[in-house]
């Protein structure tokens, strides 16, 4: 696997990387991270390509996941007690 760049955000890291005829997209924040696999084809063949693919509609949904990976490291770190 090899990285092929970088895609600028405020609040992510995100990497893309090309193996074995597929495309890689790890996005991280904080102790968290999320990739994405995606298949070489005749519409996906660059990273340009592959940088196209991550919209602000995308990256809204990576953060809903993002938070949802967060609220529940929380929940197993400060379970609530009983009342």
């Amino acid at each position: 696997m090899r990285t092929i760049g970088q895609i600028p955000h405020a609040w992510f890291r995100i990497t893309a990387f090309q193996s074995n005829n597929k495309f890689i997209l790890k996005i991280e924040a904080g102790p968290f991270e999320q990739h994405y696999k995606f298949l070489e084809s005749d519409q996906l063949r660059s990273f340009d390509d592959l940088a196209a693919l991550v919209t602000v509609d995308f990256l809204d949904r990576v953060k809903t996941i993002f938070d949802d990976m967060n609220r529940a490291y929380r929940s197993i770190l400060f379970p609530e007690k009983p009342a």
